[in-house]
């Protein structure tokens, strides 16, 4: 739900031959640039035939995607505006992309001991294409330019609105669906979901669908993520390694639907995916290492998702009244030093809670999730709760608080104690001499 927006450009002419373009996924403070088409790597055609094999040998291929039956899928959206060209092969690619995040989602549900099938998908139905049983991908061609929806200067509001207006127009009201888009407006990865209508909007860029990122069959896109080959993407650029795009392009996918599931950003573990653990996403696909979950998703968080409709297993669906936050307040202002915070919180729900998760921003620290309660199924909720800080407050930044709770039918209820300013101890002394 956070942005995380940079520039914004159009592709206009683009071949799989050419395509001197930059890419830039941003999640909070990543920043990566690749220009141009990857440059052979140094070494021999021995070595490198050696080094392809060896990967091979070693990848860990997801299963193809399967209509789930479920009533609650994920909807899948290209939108390329009237001045900028369709990628070719874009359905293919996307069929990739999803194929990998997936099987992150279906086996973290595993390693987290949860129920779960995964994710389900729409798929073509008979009578509505020549495609019928295949991943179905709308494809929206906006009636403006790129500069029309994101403003000049970018507005991230108006970019988000402008879009999600004309997806509504030409595929239906988003009710009941996760609505994940690759948009050629302009770089971008933000998500807000939408739970009274359990739904919500995931935006990525549409350059990862880029032949250097993404390929045309999932061997070739595992083996891609596996790739630490060092390349040089542009003359006068640093080599990186050649999975280093791509494991960043698929794991922003992950993380931005798990804003719509209700999870929020977690640097309590770097391998975390609502953290930057996507960064070493090829990991997970390669058996050596996939035992370790070099990439993975919280408990809290598991639970957070696994309760959501698009993941549960078992729901009362005429269930559509979300958790009640009768109370959501700090016991004490924040003050330099402090290792913990105290909430007093008074929650229910007519139908049994499930899980909270409780994200502290700033104070010194991004982001960072600092409780969890696991309410198993209780319908009222009254006390006081102690909540570790990531690191203990500092002056420099204020902080504020956002909880996110979930019912055992998976209506999700949000709420925020807004920034407020660390004080020194004397000024805390002041504030509550006054209070």
């Amino acid at each position: 739900m956070i942005a995380r927006l940079v520039t914004a450009r159009c592709l206009r002419t683009m071949s799989r031959a050419t395509a001197p373009l930059s890419l830039v996924l941003v999640s909070l403070a990543l920043f990566l640039a690749s220009p141009a088409v990857a440059q052979p790597p140094e070494g021999s055609g021995a070595a490198e035939s050696k080094a392809t094999a060896d990967i091979a040998d070693r990848m860990i291929i997801p299963p193809p995607l399967e209509d789930l039956g479920r009533d609650y899928k994920i909807r899948l959206v290209y939108f390329v505006p009237s001045d900028c060209e369709v990628k070719e092969n874009y359905r293919q690619k996307i069929e990739v992309l999803m194929r990998v995040v997936a099987d992150i989602y279906r086996r973290e549900m595993k390693s987290n001991g949860l129920n779960s099938r995964g994710l389900d998908f729409e798929f073509e139905e008979e009578g509505e294409s020549d495609e019928q049983g295949k991943l179905k991908v709308f494809l929206v061609k906006g009636r403006e330019p790129a500069v029309f929806y994101r403003g000049e200067p970018v507005d991230t509001r108006r970019m988000r609105n402008t879009q999600t207006q004309e997806i509504w127009e030409n595929t239906g009201f988003s009710r009941n669906r996760a609505v994940l888009v690759w948009t050629e407006v302009g770089s971008i990865a933000e998500a807000s979901p939408i739970p009274q209508h359990y739904s919500g909007f995931a935006y990525v860029s549409g350059d990862m669908l880029r032949d250097e990122i993404t390929e045309l069959t999932i061997e070739e896109q595992i083996e891609n993520l596996l790739d630490t080959t060092p390349v040089q993407r542009g003359e006068g650029d640093k080599k990186q390694p050649r999975n280093a795009e791509p494991q960043v392009a698929n794991g922003v996918l992950i993380h931005e639907l798990g804003h719509i599931f209700g999870m929020l950003h977690d640097s309590a573990n770097v391998n975390n995916v609502m953290y930057y653990g996507y960064h070493h996403l090829g990991r997970s696909f390669d058996s050596k290492t996939a035992a370790s979950r070099p990439v993975r998703f919280s408990p809290p968080h598991a639970r957070m998702a696994a309760a959501t409709r698009f993941l549960s297993e078992k729901f009362d669906a005429k269930d559509r009244e979300g958790p009640t936050i009768h109370e959501f307040s700090r016991l004490e202002p924040p003050k330099v030093g402090d290792e913990t915070v105290r909430f007093k919180l008074k929650l229910s729900d007519n139908a049994g809670l499930s899980t909270l998760v409780c994200m502290q921003r700033g104070g010194e620290w991004n982001d960072a999730l600092v409780g969890d309660i696991d309410f198993k199924g209780e319908k009222e909720f009254e006390k006081t709760v102690t909540f570790t800080c990531p690191r203990p407050l500092g002056k420099s930044k204020p902080v504020m608080y956002w909880i996110n709770v979930i019912d055992v039918n998976g209506n999700l209820s949000q709420q925020q104690i807004g920034w407020t300013q660390v004080l020194q101890e004397e000024e805390s002394g002041e504030a509550e001499d006054g209070g």
